[in-house]
Formats: structure tokens, C-alpha cells, sequence
């Protein structure tokens, strides 16, 4: 624990006499703010409603982002591929140097807390930036300091939020709300998750109309209600609180659970292939460049194409909270993830305007389903001591590949441009998708089950002994 965590203030107790201990007084945990919101007991609401709420509120941001952000630098200042790939990647750059140490303070913090403050902070990011756009103070340098607080806010949230789930779930299960089971409850927060970027990039559609300057302030916005909702959630604090072991220690024992497990590794090592080709590729750095230099478009054709592609991905998670559990959801998983690989081939192709809110819907389908397995296969295989600590392990391959993969995206669409750039993502993702398939046992993994190679020797032994 860091020296002023825990200095102790000690004074004689007035009441003791010759021989009788000292009185210790321990600083509170809690930062000014949030601490009195936090203690406020009419500050409640139901502890799954509230987590839905700083979902919400985080990706509707998101949402807006993904719209006016490239579209500022695309559309507005005119940048090249390279310049976009390059701003592209400072809003994920700090997540790769961050996440591994963010998920260490996850589980020896309260989460709450975490999550309060780095909101608050990316509003007011966002807020800033759009009163500077307001007043006419746009640059390109602007924008990509502005990526790089987001970037710094996600990655402390990340861990602390995606962590929170399991906890939310099980306290859930003891009040009077009722439980909800945990795969039941991933793909609720996926789908109000699509639910609130499909509501921010359709906000960002008048970007053509009111400049981006009003939906930055939009953003912030945002993020101040879900910051706020934190104060609603129950204590999220772990057992690791008293952790006293070195922080790089704590971090070689996630990553060393992630790469010994014959599930989890595969799964980390799709999340690497999907951030450097799919997101930082061709989703941040291909569709804006193609729909600027192939079909003359501006905001609302990206606005409208990337609500095209989350309505996709809310419809899947809709079916997949209304209909059956999926009993094997790693085999779905890299089969939504074949979609991907189809969709990503198809920009290659001359296909006119229209056509490409068919493909990017049918995307988003396959990505939806994907998104939303994949977390709930890495939430029930995670050892439960060490769930930050894999999450952020996780996470760092998706946004640990983000920005390669906008950098280098932006320097091959300048040199063959974006239709035959949309090759490379589809090859790519595909070969790692057949040699993941054939060599690792994802396709056996069955729900709410561990995978029995994943487990000690011992409870291998047992649990065959049981099934004899």
C-alpha cells in the first residue's frame, strides 16, 4: 500500500491510565465528494439498476465519441490517414501502459470510488474540450490531448466497472430485488451498453447541424450521471483491501492466471487480433477514410452507419436475453466472430452506398453476440481472487492492440487504400480464428463450468470421479 494510505495518527486515550494502549486513528479510504454521497443511505437504488445506470452513462459518451471525434478530424480539419490513425491511437494508448495496473487497484480499492472519480474526470474532458471548440480554439493537438485524458480515464474504468459486475450480482441476489444469473446479467449490461451508444452516435448525427462543439459538453454530460450513479452501488470492496504484497507482484500472478489458462489465453489472444485488425484497423481508421474518400460522406453518413452497426449489436443481445442460455458459448463465440471476418473482406468490394448499412448491421449482429460471450466466458472462467486483475489483463489485449493497429491501418490505407486494406483485417483475423479453433479446447467450453484442463490436478482427479 502506497506510504499515505497508511500513516497512522496515534494519541493517548484520556480515558486510560498508566499501561493502557493507545488509541489509532485510521484515515478514511474515501476521497472528499464522493465520500459523503457514498454514506448517504437515501442514495440507494436497486445495486443491479444502479450498474445498468454508469454503463449507460460511460457509452452514450462513447457513442458520441465514436461519431464526432474521427468525423472532427476527418471531416472538419481535413487530416490525413496517417494523422488519423495517430489520433486514433492516443484514445487507447494509455489503456495499454494503464490496464494491468488499474485492475491491481481494483482489487484493493473500493471500486466505487475509481469509477466516481475518473468519470468526473473524462466529463470534464469532454466538457472543456467542447467549450474550446465553441470558441473557436480547434486544432489537431487539441484533439489529441483530449484522446489522451479519455484514454486515461478508461483505463482506471474499465477494470474497477467490468470487475463490479459479479459483485453487483451476487449482493444483488440478497435484497429484496432479487438475483439474476451472471451470463443473464452480462448481456443485459451489453445490451443497455449498444442500447446507449446507438443513442449517443444518433445524437451525433446533427454534428452537421450544431457543430461538435455542443455534443463534446453532450458527452460530458453523460458522464457526470454515470459518475454520480457509482454513489448508488453498494461497498465493492475485496478481500485483497489488506492485500500487502507488492503491486508487480500482484500483477505477475493475473497475467500468469490468464496465460496458463487453456481458455482464457485463447481468448486474450482473439481480443489482441480483434483490437490491432478489426477496431483499431478497420473500425477507427478504414470506415471514416472510406466513407470520405470513396463516397464523398461527412457526419451523418458515419453517424448513421455506426448506428447501423450497434442496432445490430443491441438486436443480438436482445435475443440473447430473451431466448435460452447458450450451453456452449465458446463455440458461439467464433462463430459471431466468422461474421466479423466475412463483414471486414466485404469493404474490399465496390458496393454502392446503400449496401453498406446491410453489411455493417449484419456485423454488428455477429459482434454483438461476440462482445457479450466473450466477457461472460472470461467472468466465469477468472479465478474469483484474481477477476480484475484478468479482466484487465483481457482488456489490455483489446486496447493494447487498438493503437498499433489505428497507426499502422492509417499508413497501409495512404499507400493501397481502403478497399484493398480491407483485406488484411479479414486474412488476419480469420487464420488466428482456425488456428485457435484446432489447437485449444475454446469450442468445448461449456457455460458456468470451469474447463476441467483449467482446473488443479486434484479437483481434475474429483470431478472425473464424479461423472463416473
Amino acid at each position: 500500500m502506497p506510504a499515505a494510505s497508511i500513516l497512522l495518527q496515534m494519541c493517548p486515550d484520556k480515558t486510560a491510565g498508566p499501561g493502557r494502549s493507545l488509541r489509532i486513528h485510521r484515515p478514511s479510504r474515501h476521497l472528499p465528494v464522493f465520500r459523503p454521497l457514498a454514506g448517504n443511505r437515501n442514495l440507494r437504488l436497486p445495486p443491479f439498476g444502479a450498474y445498468l445506470i454508469l454503463v449507460a452513462g460511460w457509452f452514450f459518451g462513447f457513442g458520441l465519441q465514436t461519431t464526432v471525434f474521427p468525423g472532427v478530424i476527418t471531416f472538419t480539419l481535413g487530416e490525413s490517414a496517417e494523422r488519423l490513425g495517430i489520433a486514433q491511437a492516443a484514445l487507447t494508448a494509455p489503456m495499454m501502459l494503464l490496464l494491468p495496473f488499474a485492475g491491481v487497484l481494483a482489487e484493493r480499492r473500493d471500486r466505487r470510488g475509481i469509477i466516481f472519480y475518473f468519470y468526473i474526470f473524462a466529463g470534464i474532458a469532454a466538457t472543456v474540450l467542447g467549450a474550446l471548440l465553441l470558441s473557436d480554439h480547434l486544432s489537431y493537438w487539441t484533439m489529441v490531448i483530449f484522446a489522451l485524458m479519455i484514454g486515461v480515464a478508461g483505463g482506471f474504468v474499465m477494470p474497477a466497472r467490468d470487475s463490479s459486475i459479479n459483485p453487483v450480482v451476487r449482493i444483488s441476489g440478497r435484497t429484496r430485488h432479487g438475483g439474476i444469473e451472471l451470463q443473464r446479467a452480462v448481456v443485459m449490461a451489453s445490451a443497455v451498453q449498444f442500447g446507449a451508444q446507438i443513442a449517443g452516435m444518433a445524437v451525433g448525427y446533427v454534428a452537421a447541424y450544431t457543430g461538435p462543439g455542443t455534443l463534446f459538453i453532450c458527452q460530458g454530460i453523460g458522464l457526470f450521471v454515470g459518475g454520480l450513479s457509482a454513489a448508488f452501488l453498494p461497498r465493492l470492496g475485496s478481500a485483497r483491501n489488506r492485500s500487502t504484497a507488492h503491486p508487480m507482484a500482484d500483477l505477475a500472478e493475473g497475467v500468469k492466471a490468464v496465460f496458463h489458462s487453456p481458455v482464457l489465453m485463447p481468448m486474450t489472444v482473439i481480443m489482441i487480433a480483434i483490437g490491432l485488425l478489426v477496431v483499431g484497423g478497420a473500425f477507427l481508421v478504414l470506415i471514416p477514410l472510406l466513407i470520405r474518400e470513396t463516397y464523398g460522406g461527412g457526419f451523418r453518413e458515419i453517424a448513421s452507419l455506426m448506428v447501423a452497426f450497434w442496432v445490430g449489436a443491441f438486436l443480438a443481445n436482445v435475443a440473447l436475453a430473451t431466448f435460452r442460455q447458450i450451453e456452449k458459448p465458446g463455440r458461439a463465440l467464433i462463430l459471431a466472430q466468422c461474421v466479423t471476418v466475412l463483414a471486414t473482406g466485404a469493404f474490399a468490394l465496390p458496393l454502392p452506398f446503400w449496401s453498406l448499412y446491410i453489411l455493417v448491421f449484419v456485423w454488428g449482429l455477429g459482434a454483438g453476440v461476440a462482445i457479450s460471450l466473450s466477457r461472460s466466458v472470461v467472468q466465469e472462467q477468472a479465478p474469483p481472487d484474481k477477476l480484475a486483475r484478468v479482466m484487465s489483463v483481457y482488456q489490455l489485449g483489446l486496447f493494447g492492440g487498438m493503437p498499433a493497429g489505428a497507426v499502422l491501418m492509417g499508413f497501409v490505407v495512404g499507400g493501397l487504400g481502403p478497399h484493398a486494406s480491407a483485406l488484411i483485417p479479414m486474412i488476419g483475423l480469420g487464420l488466428v480464428l482456425m488456428i485457435i479453433s484446432v489447437t485449444t479446447p475454446i469450442l468445448s467450453v461449456r457455460r458456468g463450468q470451469p474447463h476441467p484442463a483449467a482446473l488443479p490436478k486434484d479437483e481434475r482427479e474429483t470431478d472425473h470421479a464424479e461423472t463416473l
